[in-house]
């Protein structure tokens, strides 16, 4: 599954989905996670709000699952509605990617997210 991750530094989830600038893309399976690329976007929010997303799915259509920071109901919803998981996350980008290939070979989920 390739994942998309919020992250200015690329090492640590560390932004909000709707101020998102950088995400850092990964192919996952069960031996860990392979670097694609990194993408920019420009920030869809300052404060809250409710739209504008359009961007930032393009930005990570290729991905399946999304890790930020934190993300709010309407942005979540908009993004699962367009068939992406969306996650809330804190931490090193590589313990997150150990834990979900860990999930991959044990099964948790069904062998998925």
């Amino acid at each position: 599954m390739r994942a998309a991750f919020a992250s200015i530094d690329g090492t640590r989830v560390d932004q909000h989905f709707g101020r998102a600038r950088y995400w850092r893309i990964y192919d996952i399976n069960e031996n860990g996670g392979t670097f694609v690329e990194a993408r920019r976007t420009e920030p869809t929010c300052a404060g809250s709000c409710d739209g504008g997303f359009e961007r930032i799915l393009a930005a990570v259509e290729d991905c399946g699952a999304v890790f930020v920071l934190k993300i709010g109901e309407g942005a979540a919803a908009f993004m699962i509605s367009r068939g992406k998981r969306v996650f809330e996350a804190e931490g090193e980008v590589e313990a997150i990617i150990a834990r979900l290939a860990e999930m991959k070979e044990g099964g948790e989920n069904g062998g998925g997210f």
